[in-house]
């Protein structure tokens, strides 16, 4: 679960650093990226055998993805939202099965990522780039 929640978030908001060039709307979501970027951070420490720990992380995580989304300029916004819906169909997949039943487990987030498969890589490569562009220090 660790590794499909940090190869989704990492590639869209590796980029991200602390301020943006442009003004409010960008800077918002420029805020909300380096926010993502954080959690997805504090997500490393979170033991996949700790369920309820995992369940939070990628709930908190899915929660920050849908703010980026609310707060992406109209040119990224639908890449940005596709992200947010995989982080989502990912919490809802461990969210609504057992951790006890790795099968069930399993099958529900192959499920999440068969869902995304054909546009995922070309929405997380057009939202890195766009947050590279565009959430960068002023020179």
């Amino acid at each position: 679960m660790n590794s499909i929640l940090r190869c989704a978030v990492a590639a869209a908001m590796a980029a991200a650093t602390v301020s943006c060039s442009s003004p409010t709307n960008e800077a918002s979501f420029c805020e909300a990226s380096v926010e993502l970027q954080k959690i997805d951070a504090l997500s490393i420490e979170v033991s996949p055998s700790d369920d309820a720990a995992a369940r939070g992380a990628l709930t908190q995580t899915a929660a920050q993805a849908a703010r980026v989304a609310r707060e992406a300029p109209a040119e990224i916004r639908p890449d940005a939202e596709l992200v947010a819906a995989f982080l989502l169909a990912l919490t809802n997949a461990i969210t609504n099965t057992k951790f006890d039943d790795p099968l069930e487990r399993a099958a529900a987030i192959g499920a999440a990522q068969e869902q995304f498969k054909d546009q995922l890589s070309d929405s997380v490569t057009k939202l890195a780039a766009f947050v590279a562009r565009t959430c960068s220090p002023a020179p």
